[in-house]
């Protein structure tokens, strides 16, 4: 068994756990601190959690009012080892890369191993006065995670340069400097990730040459990435095909929620967007938004859903779970300006 260890101050002494108690310290050590801060109550934790603060970017995101104390502990030492990794293997600044995206796909695949990583805790390197809890995990999904990362806010940073004017992108294209070189050490490290960029590249720019796109051609780049990206960070190759629809869902319902979350911006800023096409003179751009991709995007985290029922799960359900079946929904609430996320 590996010499798992996760360090904790009690008492000015330190504490060694291997791996089959490390879920239950994560508990007890946090058992004195309420779920949500002091004057704050469920419903604006609610709201806090769901927008994201301030460390991580997407929308795969857990919902942590239905999270147990120790399932959030363990989704943030995820997040904290790739944040790690990233540092790591492609300097410092590639942190920002980090997104809530990404660290679900890490996530999935450590719950697919049979052999349980390393939990340590030491001294953030983003805030120097706090101590994180991250996962110890030298599996090649990990370092997938970390390349696709990369490799995804290259293009997005790309993006932001061909569709802002000359002045409005000089901080991207700086920015484009770095994430260039990091992108390039990412296809070599991972081969068999350039054609996926690539392709999704050149699908992206087809659609939006495409003055009548339709909202699935639209979203099949991003989709079939996501797809391809899932199936590598797999163990097993019986469950490539399930991971693979995973993936394509998943992507589907990443690219709707930015068009979603876009819509008014992009009428006013000029840029491609597969709805605004089909609006109504005169609607309320949210409202047709809700209107017209709420059916799909229920039908899209629903077969996500389903389809991880099929998975042999090792470790790490009941977070997976949080975020296929509260998680997804509750982000789709907020965008859409409903309920949010309020039960």
């Amino acid at each position: 068994m590996c010499n798992n260890k996760f360090v904790r101050k009690y008492k000015s002494r330190k504490r060694v756990l291997n791996s089959a108690v490390v879920d239950r310290v994560l508990l007890i050590h946090h058992l004195r601190w309420s779920p949500f801060p002091a004057g704050e109550g469920e419903y604006e934790h609610c709201k806090k959690i769901t927008q994201g603060g301030e460390d991580l970017f997407g929308y795969i995101r857990v919902f942590k009012p239905e999270m147990k104390v120790k399932d959030f502990e363990i989704y943030n030492a995820i997040y904290c080892g790739l944040c790690r990794e990233l540092g790591h293997s492609y300097g410092p600044l590639s942190k920002f890369c980090l997104s809530y995206d990404m660290t679900f796909i890490s996530l999935v695949a450590a719950a697919l191993d049979e052999e349980a990583p390393c939990f340590e805790q030491k001294r953030c390197r983003v805030n120097l006065l706090k101590k994180c809890t991250y996962c110890k995990n030298d599996a090649e999904s990990q370092k997938l995670a970390a390349a696709a990362s990369v490799a995804l806010c290259d293009m997005k940073v790309l993006d932001n340069v061909e569709d802002g004017s000359f002045f409005e992108s000089l901080f991207w294209r700086f920015l484009r400097l770095f994430t260039k070189k990091w992108c390039k050490k990412a296809f070599k490290n991972f081969p068999q990730l350039k054609p996926i960029i690539e392709e999704y590249i050149e699908g992206q720019r087809a659609a939006e040459r495409d003055s009548e796109c339709s909202l699935d051609k639209a979203a099949e780049p991003t989709a079939r990435a996501v797809a391809k990206i899932l199936k590598m960070a797999g163990i097993d190759p019986k469950y490539d095909f399930v991971l693979e629809r995973m993936g394509y869902c998943l992507g589907k319902w990443v690219y709707l929620c930015d068009v979603a979350d876009d819509i008014e911006k992009d009428i006013k800023k000029g840029r491609f967007n597969p709805l605004i096409g089909q609006l109504p003179e005169g609607k309320d751009p949210k409202v047709f938004a809700e209107e017209r991709l709420s059916p799909i995007m229920n039908n899209c985290f629903s077969e996500c859903a389903n389809y991880s029922e099929l998975l042999e799960i090792k470790k790490y359900k009941p977070i997976l779970d949080n975020i296929l079946y509260d998680g997804l929904k509750a982000r789709q609430k907020l965008i859409f300006n409903k309920e949010k996320c309020k039960k």
